[in-house]
């Protein structure tokens, strides 16, 4: 039996920040914006925490190896994964404090970069701890 490692609680605990997201998005197209506002921060605050406690680390423990070999999959991955994941976390927390004039547009294209930095996320989790 595999003992569940600190990268495997990682993607279990992005997996309910994504469904914490999703059902922020249902709230939102129901008009209940206060229950949208706390579960969106409450997904920013869980990812900014994971991302702090176990991402930021492994990026930093790894930096050189990943500046190094930029050119195989798994670096490629990491970067990009950590591009994308670290704008959407960004523009999550700047929403928290203040909207823009476009809000709509905005939280979309958020919405999307998160939806790719999981995706991404999921990728890097497979090709260094599954394959």
């Amino acid at each position: 039996m595999k003992t569940i490692t600190i990268y495997d609680l990682n993607l279990i605990l992005q997996l309910v920040t994504f469904a914490l997201f999703l059902t922020g998005v249902y709230y939102v197209k129901r008009g209940e914006i206060s229950k949208h506002r706390l579960l969106m921060g409450s997904a920013i605050l869980l990812n900014a925490i994971l991302i702090f406690l176990v991402m930021g680390r492994s990026l930093f423990t790894y930096a050189g190896l990943i500046v190094e070999r930029f050119y195989e999959i798994g670096p490629s991955i990491t970067w990009v994964h950590a591009t994308v994941g670290g704008l959407a976390e960004i523009l999550g927390i700047t929403f928290l404090f203040k909207h823009p004039r476009n809000t709509r547009m905005w939280m979309r294209t958020t919405a999307t970069l998160w939806s790719i930095a999981l995706l991404l996320g999921i990728a890097f989790y497979i090709f260094y701890y599954v394959l």
